[in-house]
């Protein structure tokens, strides 16, 4: 991760790849979110979500510039019903440095733009610089101990009631402890991490 300076924006911001995700994180503080590549056509819990994001803080979609990446971003903005932004990068030829060879259309993807070109593309978008470059304090943080008392994982029943809390949080069903804290923390506060866990547990007679 680069020691350089990051911004924020209010927006979450949508990439294709999980190497598109490490280099826009190198250049944003707020969060970024993978479709897999096409794996979002298969994903349903994932496009609940990103709806559910675009209804409240935004979504922001940055994707290659090839047909692929097209593609992707042209589903995403047919299947979400607030506010999307979409960034555009520009045409450049080559190839990443961890590929062999270029893509089939020879273009450079996300993970291969600069910081500059990134952060351009993400302006010119609309997005919603944060003052400061930093995103606010969460209301409260909820911690990996919190989601363990509460039963979210570390327990034989955790993963039945963590798919429930997903579901009713809008999140995608199939989500790291650590990502489901980024989530939590940014998206619901303690107050409404309370309320759905009760209510995922209530649903599954737990309580």
């Amino acid at each position: 991760m680069s020691s350089e300076k990051r911004d924020a924006i209010r927006e979450v911001i949508v990439v294709e790849g999980k190497y598109d995700v490490l280099k826009v994180r190198a250049v944003f503080e707020s969060p970024v979110i993978s479709t897999e590549g096409f794996g979002i056509y298969k994903r349903a819990d994932l496009l609940r979500h990103l709806d559910a994001l675009s209804r409240t803080c935004g979504i922001l979609l940055l994707t290659d510039g090839d047909a692929a990446g097209r593609q992707i971003r042209d589903f995403i903005r047919s299947r979400v019903s607030g506010r999307v932004l979409v960034a555009y990068i520009p045409d450049l030829y080559g190839k990443e440095k961890r590929k062999t060879s270029p893509s089939a259309e020879g273009k450079l993807g996300v993970e291969g733009m600069s910081r500059e070109v990134i952060r351009e593309a993400v302006r010119r978008a609309g997005a919603s610089f944060l003052e400061g470059g930093a995103l606010p304090p969460p209301e409260e943080i909820v911690t990996r101990t919190t989601l363990y008392e509460d039963g979210l994982f570390g327990g034989g029943e955790s993963r039945a009631l963590r798919k429930e809390f997903c579901l009713l949080a809008a999140l995608p069903e199939r989500m790291s402890v650590t990502s489901l804290l980024e989530a939590v923390n940014l998206f619901l506060g303690r107050a409404g991490y309370e309320a759905l866990r009760d209510q995922a547990k209530k649903n599954l007679g737990k309580e």
